[in-house]
């Protein structure tokens, strides 16, 4: 689960009763407190309906036939999303608060991740697309009766058409895609999917054969994406899906491999017993620190992206005041460097670090100061990395001892050697110095 995900515990039914009225009579009483049938579809509905009005004002009805998204397991994509979208603002040095444009795939009868993702965020703006017609009437007066149409839009998908169309047909820049795809290939893969659940399913599922079969199922129509993307490629800064089986991961990743794509990513969404991936790929220069990118499970590193975050332990006994003090001045004393406050304001180290170009390197300096130097300091950086210092408490040396490390994020870049090259240069002079001390005392 989304760290910032509200919804860790199961909630209070009866007081989202009291909120929602049409919930009251669907509230069960058990021994361990109140509870709703799960395989119930009207009060799967209802629930839905009443977390939406209560915990985020939206106003949502959902036609008996179609999904009934749960409201947690979708806020853990728009949430990841967010992480993605600020991560690129550091790194392209963009308003935080600057128009954002997004597209929802197959956006369903809820419209749920434009109406989250819009209501949250007040700079967010989306395009909806649906193939269903029930679900297409139905996702507009969602938008409607929240008062949202003049940020969101919802368009009728054209089958015979490309699966990212309103990025093909607009010269409006995305932000980021998004879709939660038909899982299944027929509907006798529903039925096996059904039956392989050794307890039977936790709650019934609402779904129509148009939201959950497609030909080839999710894998061959996140590959269609992944195609698509390819003549696109920078109308839009982050290509991304949903999958719901592990098997559909390892194909995606696949095909970005053989197609040459590098710069993807891949992170979990968790709610319950319920288990997602999602999947990110672009063909800008904006890198995701580990953290949004890779997953630590040792049985699928094989299908991880390169790291783009390097760690740094460093001399035990130091305080993060002289880390910080001591990194700065090294970072003061090269070249070209630009340096970019963000955090806090606490004196703790949190720096963004620009270059555009290797001025730290012996061959750098060995032609520092020559005629022939162009000079680069308008250019585009070609480097972007953050640097960090992370301190913990280390209990074997006593309450007074302190582990600390040093952490570097690529963020912008296309060189993965300028950024292993300018990590290395700083770490050294830093452990250099610190261990000096050390040895002095």
């Amino acid at each position: 689960m989304h760290p910032r995900n509200p919804y860790r515990n199961p909630p209070d039914f009866l007081a989202l009763a009291e909120a929602y009225s049409p919930l009251k009579a669907h509230i069960i009483l058990t021994r361990s407190g109140a509870a709703i049938d799960f395989k119930n579809e009207v009060s799967q509905r209802l629930l839905t309906e009443a977390i939406l009005l209560r915990d985020f004002a939206l106003k949502v009805e959902l036609p008996a036939g179609r999904l009934c998204p749960p409201v947690p397991n979708r806020l853990n994509y728009i949430l990841w999303l967010e992480d993605v979208l600020d991560t690129t603002s550091l790194a392209l040095a963009l308003d935080s608060g600057r128009s954002v444009r997004g597209l929802d795939v197959g956006t369903g009868a809820s419209a749920i991740y434009p109406l989250l993702g819009c209501q949250t965020h007040p700079n967010w703006s989306f395009t909806g697309t649906e193939l269903d017609e029930l679900s297409l009437a139905s996702a507009r007066k969602n938008v409607q009766a929240n008062g949202l149409q003049g940020r969101i839009d919802i368009l009728g998908a054209d089958p015979a058409g490309p699966v990212l169309g309103p990025l093909f047909y607009s010269d409006t820049l995305y932000d980021f895609t998004m879709c939660n795809p038909p899982f299944y290939s027929s509907r006798d893969e529903v039925l096996q999917s059904a039956e392989a659940k050794e307890l039977g399913p936790n709650a019934v599922c609402t779904g129509a054969d148009v939201e959950m079969i497609t030909p080839g199922g999710e894998t061959a129509f996140v590959a269609r994406m992944v195609d698509e993307s390819l003549q696109l490629r920078d109308k839009c800064r982050w290509f991304t899906s949903m999958l719901g089986k592990m098997s559909s991961l390892s194909e995606i990743v696949q095909s970005l491999r053989t197609k040459e794509v590098d710069n993807y990513a891949i992170s979990e969404l968790v709610q319950g017993q319920t288990r997602r991936w999602v999947i990110a790929w672009s063909f800008g220069d904006v890198r995701l620190p580990d953290s949004m990118s890779r997953l630590s499970h040792s049985g699928m590193q094989h299908l991880m992206p390169s790291r783009n975050t390097l760690r740094q332990p460093l001399p035990r006994a130091q305080s993060s005041a002289d880390v910080t003090a001591l990194v700065r001045s090294v970072l003061n004393s090269v070249d070209g460097i630009v340096l970019r406050e963000i955090g806090d304001g606490s004196p703790r180290l949190d720096i963004i670090a620009s270059a555009t170009r290797n001025t730290w390197s012996r061959a750098a300096r060995r032609k520092k100061q020559r005629a022939m130097d162009i000079d680069s300091s308008h250019s585009d950086p070609q480097l972007v990395c953050r640097l960090r210092y992370e301190e913990a408490t280390d209990s074997s040396h006593g309450s007074n001892g302190r582990l600390g490390q040093l952490v570097f994020d690529w963020l912008r870049g296309r060189d993965r050697g300028l950024f292993e090259s300018f990590a290395s240069h700083v770490e050294r002079k830093v452990v250099t110095v610190l261990t000096a001390k050390d040895g002095q005392k």
